[in-house]
C-alpha cells in the first residue's frame, strides 16, 4: 500500500513536471510570435511616421 502511493505520487510529480515543460514551452512560443508582430508593426508605423 505505502509503494502503491509513492509509485502515485512520483506519476503525479512526472505529469506535473511534464505540464509545467509544455506550459512554459506553449508561453515561450507565444510570446516569441507576440513580440515579432509588435517588433512589425512597430516597425511599420515608425517607417510611416518618419
Amino acid at each position: 500500500m505505502i509503494s502503491l502511493g509513492l509509485g502515485l505520487s512520483v506519476q503525479s510529480l512526472l505529469d506535473l513536471t511534464l505540464a509545467g515543460f509544455s506550459l512554459i514551452i506553449g508561453l515561450g512560443i507565444f510570446s516569441f510570435i507576440a513580440f515579432v508582430l509588435c517588433s512589425a508593426a512597430f516597425v511599420h508605423n515608425a517607417r510611416d511616421v518618419a
